[in-house]
């Protein structure tokens, strides 16, 4: 998976499972930063890498306050855990697919180096922020240390996702997966779909991003009060749905989804 890291600027990529991701960037250390989603109760990480998620609320436009990185750094101290890992995600997921800005990535990336601490990118749809914004995966990335890639989502493979990193990273990469048992034989598969992906699939991303702000123009059209989507807010491909909790249910207004062309949706 060379090819990939010459993509985004890193010196390797390795091809892997899921459910791996969330243990192979931090090494098996003790605490990362992370600024989406609080994690579920039986996370991967907590549970195979031993580590303390410390999550940084986040403004709706997916960044936050740079100056929460050093307020949040554990002291040293017998009693707390290390910070050893800061994570960002772009796009981010909750706050709507909103592309974070690349000179603030630089910023979070001056203040982790700064500190001695790696950055991390969840980039599970960097290639979503890269047709967006328009700048390449490697200039996003240019603040990070490593990063995270999917490519069976927007990019339509059937399976996989890729970490990037130094050579040095990505050795002990290599190694922890073994220990995790993700050693794939015959992968070869699975890693041509990746790289057509990469080398045919990234532009067309444009039309998802078409599609949801269309979906998001349609619901705000109807001019109801109780279903709402806020078509500024529709950055790339994520069109969040408001919906009154006394009006109707997430259920009901899929299932009416689903009769289109039937009935009336509201």
């Amino acid at each position: 998976m060379d090819r990939s890291g010459r993509i985004v600027n890193a010196s390797y990529g390795l091809l892997k499972q899921w459910s791996m991701k969330n243990v192979l960037p931090k090494n098996v250390n003790l605490q990362l930063l992370r600024t989406y989603h609080p994690p579920p109760p039986v996370s991967s990480e907590l549970k195979l890498g031993g580590i303390q998620p410390h999550i940084i609320p986040t403004r709706p436009d997916g960044t936050f306050d740079v100056n929460e990185i050093t307020l949040r750094l554990r002291i040293e101290d017998v009693h707390c855990p290390r910070t050893t890992l800061i994570c960002i995600e772009n796009t981010q997921n909750v706050c709507g697919g909103k592309i974070l800005p690349s000179l603030w990535i630089d910023q979070v990336g001056s203040i982790a180096k700064s500190v001695g601490i790696p950055l991390h990118m969840d980039g599970a749809r960097l290639m979503n922020a890269v047709v967006a914004s328009g700048e390449s995966a490697a200039r996003i990335l240019q603040g990070c240390d490593t990063a995270s890639i999917c490519f069976s989502k927007g990019l339509g493979t059937p399976v996989g996702s890729i970490i990037v990193g130094p050579e040095e990273f990505m050795y002990r990469a290599i190694r922890l997966r073994k220990v995790l048992g993700g050693g794939m034989r015959q992968a070869g598969m699975l890693a041509a779909a990746a790289l057509y992906a990469l080398e045919n699939m990234v532009d067309r991303l444009a039309d998802d991003h078409k599609h949801a702000k269309l979906l998001a123009q349609a619901i705000s059209e109807t001019g109801s009060k109780n279903v709402i989507c806020q078509v500024a807010d529709v950055h790339t491909n994520i069109a969040i749905v408001h919906l009154h909790p006394d009006a109707i249910t997430p259920e009901q207004f899929c299932n009416r989804l689903s009769m289109v062309g039937k009935v009336c949706l509201f």
